[in-house]
């Protein structure tokens, strides 16, 4: 540094830069980076926005398909169920359900998609629950109570046409008309006849008459079990 720029920068305080210590001591002070201001939550749109509770348009067409499959069933004289299975109406499948000279129906037991069915002579089916065919002695239900019977370790199986037997509980303390579905030798119970047919069944074993069964459907949780007597079973499975 020369003897000028040392004796300016004792008198009027400019160093060697050349910026004075007045100049630095004035400067303004430079402004903090320029930040984006947060916004108030509660200003903040909803991260997801709640949706009203809206039928889908799938289940809105399954129900109106539904709901016309209703109609024709009701027009049919029939359940959904029953119009699904191809059953005709009861009102029709009494007009057929009359006995030949011997007795019997005009029924057959045919294979069909739900199992065996009972058919008539032009291939239609009739409903199982069509109570006209207890005038043939003719019963098809539901086994009931199965679960009490059931060992885990030996799940009960059953197939279409497996032969089943019955066993009258007369003194059975929760139903006087009790009676048991056995299947297998040595006996095995798997459940009861349904309180529906049970009254009609115990009257005839009680009376002496000789039942024979089968299995007539399987796809149920229970299979579903066809009774009647040795003569009407031979016919129905001629």
């Amino acid at each position: 540094m020369g003897i000028w720029e040392r004796f300016k920068k004792a008198v009027v305080g400019v160093d060697t830069r050349g910026t004075s210590a007045s100049q630095q001591l004035h400067a303004p002070t430079p402004s903090p980076p320029a930040t984006t201001p947060r916004p108030d939550p509660a200003d903040r749109p909803p991260l997801v926005e709640e949706r009203r509770a809206e039928p889908s348009k799938q289940s809105t067409a399954t129900s109106k398909v539904y709901e016309a499959e209703k109609r024709r069933a009701q027009a049919a004289g029939q359940t959904v169920k029953g119009y699904r299975a191809g059953y005709i109406g009861t009102e029709e499948a009494k007009s057929f359900l009359v006995a030949d000279p011997d007795g019997l129906p005009p029924l057959k037991l045919v294979p069909s998609n739900n199992g065996l069915d009972f058919a008539l002579p032009d291939g239609k089916l009739v409903d199982y629950n069509t109570l006209a065919l207890r005038h043939f002695n003719i019963f098809a239900f539901r086994v009931v109570g199965m679960g009490y019977y059931e060992d885990p370790e030996r799940p009960f199986k059953f197939r279409n046409g497996q032969r089943v037997a019955v066993k009258r509980e007369s003194d059975n303390e929760h139903d006087p008309n009790a009676v048991a579905i056995t299947v297998g030798r040595p006996e095995r119970k798997v459940g009861y006849v349904n309180k529906q047919r049970a009254k009609w069944v115990a009257e005839l074993l009680d009376d002496g008459q000789e039942l024979e069964g089968v299995v007539i459907q399987t796809k149920a949780s229970s299979p579903r079990v066809l009774l009647t007597t040795p003569e009407m079973l031979a016919h129905l499975r001629r």
